[in-house]
């Protein structure tokens, strides 16, 4: 088959970029094309030349200055560049999304996804010790490090928990990757598990920060209001409650897709039309 390609973007986060980078060569990726965007004075630049250099990779485009915290125009990055090889299959993943396939990623593609070009994702948060806020370091495991696996961001955020970032180049992502444009979503292409590393110290950061930046008023984006919410929950609460029925919550230290046992049945749900399950694939905004 052709190679496999990722594109993703950075700015305030090296240290997860190395994870990143370290996870998906592992599954067999062959190219990686690393955005630099932000705020220029924000931006972790030469971390991120250094962490790249350690995996001998180079910055693909410098957009830093280029639209920062704009939603549609980091979509249309990715697009633009996916674009560029339309008949090549392509892992379109933000930093913190870490896809787990059932199989290896190669044989996975040539054995499930025959006659397909796409295949969704389910996304899953992935939550620290004791569901602490935890700092991320280089030589962490990540995996260990954030053990607990369930649905929070969907009900704090109150967000859209699809993904669609395996796909070829010649398909047009919607905003916020969460689905193709003019295709219908169909949940019988749901196969991926997205482990979403977006519940450590650097997330809150960004989250103050992109508060900061899009105060609320007539001209913020939607999405801001899931960093309110996000915000509100932890100064009551401090941390994740872990043992909170709702979040579904497993301890799962390694990176195996048969880890979580609720995905079985999440996925059923989905298929015999359970109402609350539309109400999390697609959010509530």
């Amino acid at each position: 088959m052709n190679e496999i390609n990722i594109v993703t973007t950075v700015g305030l986060d090296p240290i997860l970029l190395h994870h990143f980078i370290k996870y998906y060569k592992q599954l067999g990726v062959d190219n990686f094309y690393i955005v630099v965007w932000g705020d220029s004075k924000k931006v972790k630049y030469k971390e991120i030349v250094d962490v790249l250099e350690t995996h001998n990779l180079e910055i693909y485009k410098d957009l830093r200055d280029v639209n920062t915290g704009d939603a549609k125009y980091l979509t249309d990055i990715y697009n633009d560049i996916i674009s560029d090889k339309p008949n090549e299959w392509w892992i379109v993943a933000d930093l913190d999304e870490f896809a787990v396939f059932p199989k290896p990623l190669k044989e996975f593609i040539q054995e499930d996804l025959v006659n397909n070009d796409f295949a969704y994702g389910l996304v899953l948060d992935r939550v620290g010790e004791n569901g602490e806020i935890d700092e991320l370091k280089y030589e962490d495991d990540i995996w260990e490090r954030f053990p607990n696996v369930g649905l929070v961001s969907h009900n704090i955020r109150e967000n859209n928990n699809i993904w669609c970032g395996l796909l070829k180049g010649k398909y047009e992502l919607g905003v916020g990757q969460h689905g193709l444009k003019q295709i219908n979503f169909d949940i019988n292409k749901v196969k991926i598990q997205v482990h979403n590393f977006t519940w450590k110290k650097s997330d809150i950061q960004k989250i103050k920060y992109y508060m900061k930046l899009w105060k609320p008023g007539t001209d913020y984006p939607f999405w801001i209001n899931e960093y309110v919410r996000v915000d509100n929950y932890l100064k009551k609460n401090k941390k994740i409650d872990i043992l909170d029925d709702k979040f579904l919550i497993e301890r799962c230290t390694g990176d195996k897709f048969d880890s979580y046992s609720e995905w079985g049945d999440l996925l059923m749900r989905g298929k015999t039309g359970d109402e609350n399950f539309y109400k999390l694939l697609v959010g509530r905004l």
